[in-house]
Parts: structure tokens; sequence; C-alpha cells
């Protein structure tokens, strides 16, 4: 008789599109499904969600735009007891502060990737110390903790005493990013003229990322090459501002902003 396929929770912040979200959705669409089934919790709809489904993945959305946000645990402690889940994967801080009660609560082991950590040197002292104390608190409580990067596991061992991880790098789609297959002409599709130089921004369009500080960096290029172009894919709560900026500074010509693809 075949072995019980073991089934994992992959938990996620939001389902729009990011780094992290990238990351899930390649994961489970190479999942071996011969061992693994995987169930997908995501804390916002999204294109993410919409395209896992699309694809028969099991998607469950419970809303909440908050860590720790207590008035959702009882809920996703339901949705584990109903999908019979034997491993729990986190991706993110969000998604572990709200995932980590309800799975020690029924003893199911928590996987914990970091993505990026809550906690930045830009910050206030006191935001600061809260987010650390909040990281220090979900990695002791992880079965495992994994760093995305050498320089990812340096920032939790140098602000969290005895934090613990193991290194796995992001993977690359070999069959998506190939050079042998064809790509169609995005210069073409987009109006780009193809004598253009083209600078490439590919991020969501948040604070960290710092969308508004390369349009200006661009602005300031553009003076002194005329033939430069910005192609800036993504989506984000910077968005808008930062094509105000554009406007602002009179090069809405020379960029061109589009949403992020799957």
């Amino acid at each position: 008789m075949a072995a019980a396929k073991l089934r994992v929770l992959q938990c996620i912040r939001q389902g729009q599109v990011g780094g992290g979200e990238s990351h899930l959705l390649n994961l489970v669409n190479h999942l071996n499904r011969d061992k693994f089934e995987p169930v997908v919790l995501s804390f916002t709809e999204g294109p993410m969600v919409d395209s896992l489904r699309a694809k028969n993945v099991k998607c469950f959305v419970i809303e909440t735009l908050r860590p720790f946000d207590v008035s959702v645990w009882k809920k996703v402690k339901e949705l584990m007891i109903s999908e019979k889940i034997d491993l729990v994967h986190a991706h993110g801080t969000r998604a572990n502060s709200n995932i980590s009660w309800a799975a020690r609560s029924l003893n199911i082991p928590i996987v914990y990737t970091i993505h990026g950590w809550s906690f930045h040197p830009d910050q206030g002292f006191l935001l600061k110390k809260f987010r650390t104390l909040s990281e220090k608190y979900l990695t002791s409580r992880s079965t495992l903790n994994i760093s995305v990067s050498a320089a990812n596991k340096r920032s939790g061992e140098t602000e969290i005493k005895g934090f613990k991880s193991v290194i796995v790098n992001y993977g690359i789609d070999q069959t998506k990013f190939s050079p042998s297959n064809v790509q169609k002409d995005v210069r073409a599709e987009l109006g780009i003229p193809a004598d253009k130089t083209l600078v490439v921004f590919i991020a969501r369009f948040t604070l960290q990322k710092q969308p508004q500080a390369v349009v200006k960096a661009f602005g300031k290029a553009v003076k002194a090459n005329p033939d430069l172009h910005l192609l800036m894919v993504g989506d984000g709560e910077l968005k808008a501002e930062t094509v105000a900026l554009a406007q602002e500074l009179g090069i809405t010509s020379r960029i061109t902003f589009q949403s992020f693809r799957l």
C-alpha cells in the first residue's frame, strides 16, 4: 500500500506578487506530488492565489493585513484541522505570526522561511526593538528556520541571540529561464524603441525597494544620456506616488510602467 502523502500548508501574507509569493508559486508548482500534497493559505486575495487555483491547487484566504492578528488564529486552527495538515511552511513574518499559535497548539511542525527581516537599520529604536523581539519569538518557536541567503542569516545572528537557521537559496526555474527558449519581443509589445538603452526595475513598489529613488536617479541619468529608457515592473502602495513623481520631473515619456506578470 502506498504511503500517505504529507499534507503541507504553505502560508503567505498576501496573494499579490512579490519575491516571497513568486517563490511559493514556484515551490508549489514543482513539489513532488507523489510525496507531498500542498495546501495554500494566503491572508489576502490576489493574482498569485488566482494562478494557483487555475492549476487546481487548493487555496484558502483568511483576510487580514496585520501581523499577530489574534482575531484570525482560531480560523487558522480550524483550517489546519479540517485539512489534516501535517507540516506548516510559513513564508515571512506576517504569515508566521498568524499561524504559529495554531500550529503549536496542534503539535504541527513549523518551517519558517525568512524572505526578509521585519526589522531594518533605518527604523527608529523602539520600532526596531519591537520587531527584533517579534522575530526572536517566532524563530525560537519554529521547528526549522530557513535563511534565503548568507547575508539574511548573518542579519539574524547579529540581531537575535541564539538564532539558528539553514541557508536555502532561491532556485531558478531552468525551464522558464532557459536561453534555448524563444522569448517574445517585449520592447515591441510595449512600444519601446529598439535603439534605446533599456534600464529595468522589477520589484514591489514599497519603501524597502525605493522606486522613487530609482525615478529620481533616472531623471538625472537621462539628462546625460537621452537614449535611456526605464521599464518599471511591479505593483504596490507607492506606485501611484512614483508615477506622479515621473510626471512632476517631466520624464513620463521616458518611463514605461507595467504590472507584475506571472
